[in-house]
């Protein structure tokens, strides 16, 4: 919706707030006289400027994230989710809406909607990523060694579905594939991975702890879209959905993983798409990687046993290397590390318009799910720890409590009645990042041999 359009539904309170906010000079009881006065007054560069600048220092990340979202319409739980996570307090609402980039409008059915004209997101968008060009470094020549994977992905995934077609896997008691299975593929892979995993290692999908990073994303997606099956009796085996697969052309395909990387890592980095967004408007020509992360400033924080500069080098750069999204680049004799979007990231990134409210709406994750089937709590949260303790014990308190599931703690639980379904689904949401797969699958193991311990109902 357009600045005149949101102008003309407001009332004369909201128009005279905005003229007092702007310093116009106008009649502040006419309706009229007051839309005109606005308008006039956002057609000048100047005014428009120090009016975006005053709105940037005083809303801060609020107006980062409102201009990477493509969106300009927003619901009253999306709003109060947006003022919510970027600290601001109840009354900061009616603060916006006597500025002038924030409206109100009643639906039908009387609910509010919250429009930012499409003429004020641009400047704002414009604004703060002409801010971030000033910080970024950039070269006119490509760096002498670049790395481009292109749709190698898509490739690979393939091989893996061709492999376990044509193979008996036999899996693990925690689920995972044997390491001679993950030897071979690494072999038919057109990009191998280093098959040494770090012993700490949580948060990046379901068999993160088990396998590299893009086997595991590889991996976690055939599952998550119910390509590959683990059997009960441990086996893996692809499913017939598959077909739909194999009839999507390859573009649609990397975008498709490219999407469940965004909905799988967002979690551990909850403004990734942001990031992306950063990334895409940036990186047109080849830009240095430390700078790019300066210039995203907060939207990169670490992650546990990641740091900073980890989770930009390995869980983003590297991942979108992987998704054909940017080429990275290197020059001999220099530490400095190059990237540069390609024209199949764009593709995808124009097509792919996953909303900031995805990330903004959900309840915060509070805990992490180890694969030892250890729980920590990171977020108190008295209502999780309540259902938590329904089928584990506590094991340490603090700053950080800690629970364990055992056997005999489900036991208890199913014993005293309590939903062991419901709460594995409590398990999931609340958790950052999937379930690790050897803990989903022993779970439902110990329920299913239990289930007879469940009282009657009467």
């Amino acid at each position: 919706m357009k600045l005149n359009e949101c102008l003309n539904h407001a009332s004369v309170d909201t128009l005279r707030s905005i003229a007092l906010y702007q310093e116009i000079d106008c009649s502040l009881y006419s309706k009229l006289d007051l839309m005109q006065s606005i308008l006039y007054a956002m057609r000048i560069r100047a005014h428009v400027y120090e009016l975006t600048k005053r709105w940037v220092q005083e809303w801060g990340d609020l107006m980062t994230r409102i201009s990477m979202s493509n969106r300009h319409v927003f619901s009253a739980e999306e709003i109060d989710a947006l003022f919510m996570a970027t600290g601001f307090e109840a009354n900061a609402l009616h603060r916006a809406l006597s500025q002038g980039w924030l409206f109100a409008r009643r639906t039908q059915s009387l609910r509010p909607t919250y429009i930012i004209p499409m003429e004020v997101h641009e400047t704002i968008r414009k604004y703060l990523f002409d801010q971030m060009k000033g910080r970024v470094v950039v070269r006119t020549t490509p760096p002498l060694i670049q790395q481009d994977e292109a749709t190698c992905l898509v490739q690979d995934f393939q091989t893996f579905i061709d492999y376990v077609s044509n193979h008996e896997i036999q899996l693990t008691t925690g689920g995972a594939m044997y390491k001679r299975h993950v030897q071979r593929l690494m072999e038919l892979f057109s990009v191998p991975e280093d098959l040494t995993i770090p012993e700490w290692r949580f948060g990046y999908g379901r068999r993160t702890h088990d396998y590299p990073d893009r086997l595991a994303l590889l991996y976690d997606f055939a599952y998550d879209q119910n390509f590959v099956i683990e059997t009960d009796e441990q086996t893996l085996v692809v499913s017939d959905a598959i077909r739909e697969w194999t009839a999507l052309s390859r573009a649609q395909q990397m975008q498709r993983i490219l999407q469940f990387y965004i909905r799988l890592y967002r979690r551990p980095i909850p403004r990734l798409r942001e990031i992306v967004e950063v990334i895409r408007t940036l990186a047109q020509e080849w830009v240095e990687s430390n700078s790019v992360l300066a210039a995203c400033g907060s939207m990169v924080s670490q992650f546990y046993y990641d740091s900073r500069e980890a989770v930009w080098n390995q869980r983003i750069l590297k991942m979108l290397t992987h998704l054909g999204v940017i080429r990275l680049g290197f020059d001999q004799e220099s530490d400095e590390q190059w990237f540069q979007m390609t024209n199949l990231g764009q593709e995808l990134l124009t097509q792919d318009e996953l909303q900031l409210v995805d990330e903004t709406s959900q309840s915060q994750a509070s805990i992490i799910v180890q694969p030892n089937f250890e729980v920590m709590v990171t977020v108190h949260d008295s209502q999780v720890e309540s259902a938590l303790s329904q089928f584990a014990d506590l094991l340490s308190a603090g700053s950080i409590r800690i629970y364990r599931i055992l056997e005999q703690s489900v036991q208890r639980g199913l014993a005293a009645g309590y939903d062991f379904a419901r709460w594995r689904a409590t398990l999931a949401k609340a958790s950052i990042g999937p379930i690790p797969g050897n803990v989903e699958r022993t779970l439902i193991e110990w329920e299913t041999m239990h289930a007879s311990e469940r009282p009657l109902s009467s």
